[in-house]
């Protein structure tokens, strides 16, 4: 798979894996190792009967030249034949544009589009709504050490109440989207401030008398709970400490209470019954080369225990239908290379 990310079931029971792509050659913006390159190679890949076909081609996706670190497509809500697709951001300015050139228009946008070539018609523009509320007042992640006023790059949604319930992860908020495309905002998570241990602030650049770091919260992951609640997991921020990021519970109308704490990059959440399943994208954190992710279970009494560890390696999404659990493994790599490739493994629920 190209760089898989989250994953949905359908009422048939198929898989739908949303790929963020590879990259292209429309445009390339940024030097060296940062180089991106923009295209139209993202794309959502349908699992059934054994087999996958790529229902819908042609969405935005930037990458580097060997088809890593990839940006595109990052959810998608499949209903009635038509594809709802959550589109990621590489940067805006304080306008809400973007400068990834035609390939790139819909970044950052919820657009629907049938099956087969992607025709995406706009549903939101995420970056002209931050544009115009920053919701978060400039708390975004976005610069290496400040706080850029604007910055915003959607990265999940579920359904809820008729309409979406959408996670900004630069923004640092929960958003809901109406049935005629209505924006509002759910709630806004709070930043925290963590020791900063020398060795990595010298990792990151960081002045040699700074003894502590403000981490954003950058929400990964949302999911409607059993109860009705909705449930946020954060990624967090540099330096993307162990241990360092929370699941929020939010009640439309009330502040986000903290659920569960204690994970390290958080890049999914489902539920399985009454319990909440955890999507750790590494255990070490981002900064600590490659380490194993995690599968943990959180039941409604908070106790944590690990489902699956062995195997995983920057695991990105994660769905439940039945007794099965289904994972997308090597989610930060494209499908062709010497290394690891994007893969679809399956968990038995027990």
């Amino acid at each position: 798979m190209n760089n898989p990310r989250k994953l949905f079931v359908g009422s048939d029971h198929s898989l739908y894996v949303v790929e963020a792509g590879r990259g292209g050659r429309d445009r390339c913006i940024g030097t060296g190792a940062d180089r991106t390159c923009i295209g139209l190679s993202g794309s959502i890949a349908r699992i059934a009967n054994g087999g996958v076909d790529r229902v819908v081609t042609g969405l935005w996706s930037g990458a580097t030249a060997d088809g890593r670190r990839a940006e595109g497509p990052a959810d998608v809500v499949v209903r009635s034949g038509t594809f709802d697709v959550l589109l990621q951001n590489g940067a805006i300015d304080r306008r809400g544009f973007n400068d990834l050139g035609p390939d790139g228009a819909t970044a950052g946008d919820l657009v629907s589009t049938p099956p087969g070539k992607a025709a995406p018609a706009v549903v939101v523009n995420f970056a002209a709504f931050e544009a115009a509320n920053d919701p978060d007042r400039g708390r975004g992640p976005g610069a290496k050490f400040g706080n850029p006023s604007i910055d915003s790059d959607p990265y999940a949604f579920t359904r809820y109440r008729g309409g979406y319930a959408v996670v900004d992860a630069a923004g640092n908020d929960l958003l809901f989207v109406s049935r005629n495309g209505k924006v509002s905002v759910l709630a806004v998570f709070p930043t925290q401030t963590l020791k900063l241990p020398r060795s990595v602030g010298k990792q990151i650049g960081a002045p040699a008398t700074m003894r502590s770091i403000v981490v954003q919260s950058v929400p990964s992951s949302v999911v409607a709970g059993p109860d009705g609640a909705l449930y946020v997991g954060e990624l967090t921020g540099v330096p993307f400490a162990p241990g360092s990021a929370r699941v929020w519970r939010v009640v439309p109308g009330g502040q986000p209470s903290l659920y569960a704490a204690g994970f390290t990059t958080i890049s999914d959440l489902a539920f399985d019954g009454r319990d909440l399943l955890v999507l750790e994208l590494t255990t070490q954190g981002l900064l600590n080369g490659r380490s194993a992710g995690a599968l943990i279970r959180v039941t409604p009494a908070r106790r944590k225990s690990v489902v699956a560890r062995a195997g995983l390696l920057y695991p990105t999404g994660i769905a439940v239908d039945g007794r099965a659990i289904y994972m997308s493994n090597n989610g930060l790599f494209p499908a062709s290379g010497d290394g690891p490739h994007g893969e679809i493994v399956r968990v038995a629920t027990g």
